[in-house]
């Protein structure tokens, strides 16, 4: 028993500073880039040594893609748990809060330029994190559909296209192109109000252009 238990002390302390580590990288990659973040700087802001920061994450390119699953681990957990009065209050919070996190909306800069470049990087952050978001959208889609709350569109280009929606205005965030609001919750309202309601005016539905 007492095994077990300091078997169990040793993993979750050694949990507690990779997810130390991992937040410090996602920091200095989001602020710096790949290229320019250092193992040191990461470190530093870690507060360990560099020593150490090997000890968890043999290379860099380790710490990328270790980033690129925690990226993945908390929109997916985020897409799960969101929660609301309606169906519309629900589809904007979800958008609101992918608008909120300057820093997600850089990572996902970095990752799409790096998974160009690197392999590696490709195959954990398209194939597998950015799919495995993509289809926990497409299963709470498919509950929606099947509790009635959603028509029976195609739950999979759906999360394709909000997914799309998202990685859209994190590009042009970033790019510093201006939104008209600096509201996320605005932003998410209107983003939803489209999509649900579409451009067509429906009192005007059936007027020639």
């Amino acid at each position: 028993m007492l095994e077990t238990e300091t078997t169990t002390r040793r993993e979750r302390r050694i949990a507690a500073r990779k997810a130390q580590l991992l937040d410090a990288a996602a920091q200095v990659f989001s602020h710096k880039g790949y290229e320019k973040a250092t193992t040191k700087e990461i470190a530093e802001l870690a507060d360990v040594s560099e020593g150490t920061l090997f000890n968890y994450f043999a290379t860099k390119r380790e710490l990328l893609i270790g980033v690129a699953k925690a990226y993945a681990d908390e929109v997916a957990a985020d897409i799960e748990s969101v929660q609301g009065e309606t169906f519309e209050d629900m589809l904007a919070q979800l958008a609101a809060n992918r608008f909120r996190r300057g820093r997600e909306r850089r990572l996902f800069m970095l990752f799409l330029y790096e998974s160009r470049l690197n392999a590696d990087v490709h195959q954990y952050y398209v194939e597998e994190a950015l799919h495995r978001i993509i289809d926990v959208l497409e299963q709470r889609l498919t509950a929606l559909i099947d509790a009635g709350v959603m028509r029976p569109v195609d739950p999979a280009l759906t999360a394709r296209m909000m997914s799309a929606t998202t990685m859209g205005f994190a590009a042009l965030f970033e790019l510093g192109v201006s939104m008209g609001t600096t509201s996320p919750e605005t932003l998410g309202a209107a983003v939803t109000d489209i999509h649900l309601n579409g451009l067509r005016n429906q009192n005007g539905a059936n007027q020639d252009v």
